[in-house]
């Protein structure tokens, strides 16, 4: 169940494609872009010069790209809804470029992005998300409305409203808000780039960029969005290949055992079967008289096994991703394959006992 789960987990939709999509993290240190406007003036120039290299269809700037974990978050109000002392709603923010969502993928719903003249002004213009808008505005138009921050105070205009996207890959989409990178004081942002061919192979021409505006600055975390992606799980994974290996030898000495305990259980009865054949008995009925006594013991413990595997299965449930505890398909695998071994033990020195000359049975005892 954990190894389907990590499945579905690599396969889930982060509500942007993933194909062909290069991010790259720039850190600016505080002592040397110590004013917005030096911030500002870097980020910009470093944008400009990457949507400007050959192959590349779009880029642009976010604090944390889908998949990459919190981010950060704010505690925002409606402004037009409720009174001033009204608890707001915990939403995840993010700083983003007005290139950012065509570069990403997120598809613009209603309203705009950003323009270029409020890439300053933190406190006027915000973009929400579709889930957001859900929260904030049910059943009107967002585009016009008025959100408040509970912790500043600052109000923002809501501008437009962009489609959901995952900050987790087994997290459902969260209410998200989107504040002009430039006037956010984010002196760390990644670089979001597409393109039709092999992202991978602008990492260079980009750090190449980098180093020319500033030879001192790290460049971090160059990854494909898939990659993100896969090594956002790859705690999933340990668990699922850990616990799928030990599961995996747990069958086959449950197997091995079985096999062992009714195969000795058989040919206890080697005399029994002497006798029984020496008596008139038919070979055909001996040796299904003695698959039917070694199934039930099988059966008995299969049937007490699977009960205690379906209460002990839950405390797993807060492992998995899209895939119930109680897996009908997975249950009745494991069972076949425990009901597969257990006549196979018993028909082996069964089917042995019943070629055997009555006599040398009987001399046997």
């Amino acid at each position: 169940m954990l190894l389907r789960s990590y499945k579905r987990l690599c396969g889930v939709d982060l509500g942007v494609p993933i194909d062909n999509v290069l991010t790259m993290r720039v850190s600016l240190p505080e002592v040397q872009y110590s004013k917005t406007e030096q911030c500002v003036e870097f980020f910009e120039n470093l944008i400009a010069r990457v949507r400007a290299l050959p192959g590349v269809n779009a880029a642009g700037l976010v604090s944390t790209p889908p998949g990459e974990g919190w981010g950060g978050d704010d505690v925002m109000s409606a402004l037009e809804h409720g009174s001033p002392n009204q608890k707001g709603t915990d939403m995840m923010v993010r700083g983003a470029d007005p290139g950012y969502f065509s570069a990403i993928g997120i598809p613009l719903l209603s309203g705009r992005v950003f323009r270029a003249d409020e890439r300053l002004q933190r406190a006027n213009v915000a973009v929400i998300s579709q889930a957001a808008a859900r929260v904030f505005f049910p059943h009107e138009d967002p585009i016009g409305r008025h959100m408040r921050d509970d912790f500043s105070g600052q109000v923002v205009e809501v501008v437009g409203v962009v489609g959901d996207t995952r900050w987790y890959p087994s997290a459902p989409p969260q209410p998200t808000l989107y504040w002009p990178i430039y006037g956010n004081d984010y002196s760390v942002s990644t670089i979001v780039l597409r393109s039709t061919r092999d992202a991978t192979s602008f990492a260079l021409p980009v750090e190449k960029i980098v180093a020319d505006l500033n030879p001192n600055l790290p460049v971090s975390d160059v990854m494909t969005l898939r990659e993100s992606l896969h090594s956002t799980n790859l705690g999933y994974e340990f668990n699922a290949i850990l616990v799928l290996a030990f599961a995996s030898i747990a069958l086959v000495l449950a197997a091995a055992g079985l096999y062992g305990v009714l195969a000795y259980l058989a040919t206890q009865r080697t005399t029994e079967i002497g006798i029984r054949i020496a008596l008139g008995a038919q070979r055909r009925r001996l040796i299904a008289l003695i698959l039917t006594d070694g199934l039930w013991p099988a059966i008995l413990g299969l049937a007490v096994g699977l009960a205690a595997s379906s209460a002990v299965v839950r405390l797993i449930a807060s492992m998995l991703y899209d895939t119930q505890p109680l897996n009908v398909g997975i249950f009745s695998a494991v069972a076949g394959v425990l009901l597969f071994v257990a006549p196979a033990a018993c028909l082996a020195p069964a089917w042995r006992a019943s070629r055997i000359d009555p006599l040398q049975a009987l001399r046997m005892e």
